[in-house]
């Protein structure tokens, strides 16, 4: 961690973390412990079964899986970034600090890397295991008036593909741009959202996918008098989110935390609803295949240049990134947050001017829905998607937010 243009800490974390789950029919309970010697691992077995063996039947509860089939993953653990210590962080938050001009500018952020592994076994005969690294360096700017703010921000799995650097410029030149912004009043706009603004607003909607929420219609996905909206065409045609466990460029298990299989899903395809998440229990009620629960997204870019997609508006604001957002409603995806690091009205296709923070209420769907082009280039972000810059209408910036 590093704030005022200078390190302020620096820590490991070495954690093993064992959960037992033991189920008498439908009577279950689970228990977790890390300590993993012989006698603690005995303790936590006897533990969890004496909570089992008192807990209410779960009607819900499923049994365990047995040996499964996964697909080829892409490989998602990197040495080298497993292998990074305190001074070779040190020396990219160097990097990050050299970028600064002077004292005018200042500098905050945070350098984390973890390598981890994922490992299920049952007595039914489950046996899964997936390794991986990851590794983010995240920056934002101040200047020294405090009207000015900026962010940078890169993520991977894979420490080669950070750039210490580029991450530092971008969030002071965002820092510098910024400074003593124009009042603009709220209103619904035609926006620019970079991709970290488009990752924080999509994770609501890759929350809504589940079937069963649809399928009692407790979600945007269910259809007004029964039903589910699949295998309708809701967004344009050049929206497609996929999931795939063998994205080289943002690798995931193939498997989830059940040990369900998972393999390449197109969510939306070409605008449509094309699948919806099933749990293991819901799918065996309505006779479907589960298809777990994946923990990569990738929406798909389109055609544009960063630059096309701000020349393509008349009167508009281009957005950084989103703060603190929060669901407001459930059945309309309608979230609710904050701009930060660089709000800039654009006008007759160029960006004229740094104006104040806003606070919105707006819907994934929505920003899908009224969108009308997407960078052909896609980058990952820190919810654990890729995803490309979008120019979308409509945008309800709903108020000012004096906060820089």
């Amino acid at each position: 961690r590093f704030a005022r243009s200078e390190v302020t800490s620096t820590g490991d974390v070495d954690d093993v973390n064992v959960t037992v789950s033991v189920a008498f029919g439908k009577k279950a309970a689970g228990a977790d412990a890390n300590q993993t010697d012989a006698a603690s691992l005995r303790a936590l077995v006897d533990r969890a079964a004496r909570l089992a063996r008192v807990s209410p039947e779960n009607p819900e509860h499923m049994p365990l899986l047995g040996p499964q089939k996964y697909a080829t993953a892409a490989a998602a653990f990197d040495a080298a970034t497993a292998r990074l210590d305190a001074p070779a962080r040190a020396a990219a938050v160097q990097a990050c600090l050299a970028a600064l001009p002077g004292g005018d500018v200042t500098g905050a952020g945070f350098y984390q890397h973890a390598a981890t592994t994922r490992a299920l076994a049952s007595t039914s005969g489950l046996r899964a295991a997936h390794a991986a690294t990851s590794v983010d360096l995240t920056m934002t700017a101040r200047t020294a008036d405090g009207t000015g703010s900026g962010w940078g921000g890169a993520f991977s799995h894979r420490v080669g593909e950070i750039d210490p650097g580029l991450v530092a410029r971008t969030a002071v030149d965002k820092a510098a741009r910024s400074r003593a912004p124009r009042r603009l009043d709220p209103g619904r706009y035609t926006v620019v959202l970079e991709p970290a603004a488009v990752a924080e607003l999509l994770r609501f909607l890759i929350l809504s996918f589940d079937a069963r929420r649809a399928d009692e219609g407790r979600s945007f996905f269910a259809r007004p008098g029964g039903g589910t909206k699949l295998g309708d065409k809701i967004f344009p045609e050049w929206v497609t989110l996929r999931t795939d466990p063998a994205d080289p460029k943002n690798p995931s298990a193939p498997f989830d935390n059940e040990g369900v299989p998972l393999k390449a899903v197109s969510w939306i395809d070409k605008g449509t609803v094309a699948a919806l998440r099933y749990s293991r229990f819901w799918a065996d009620k309505q006779k479907k295949a589960p298809n777990g629960t994946p923990t990569n997204h990738h929406l798909l870019g389109g055609t544009a240049s960063p630059a096309d997609l701000v020349k393509g508006v008349a009167r508009g604001v281009l957005v950084t990134r989103f703060f603190y957002i929060r669901m407001v409603d459930p059945q309309s995806v309608l979230a609710t947050g904050l701009t930060r690091d660089g709000v800039f009205l654009i006008e007759k296709g160029e960006i004229v001017a740094p104006v104040n923070n806003f606070r919105f209420n707006e819907s994934p769907v929505m920003m899908l829905k009224n969108s009308d082009a997407l960078s052909v280039d896609t980058v990952r972000a820190e919810s654990g998607s890729r995803v490309p810059a979008i120019r979308t209408h409509e945008f309800n910036l709903a108020s000012i937010s004096e906060a820089v």
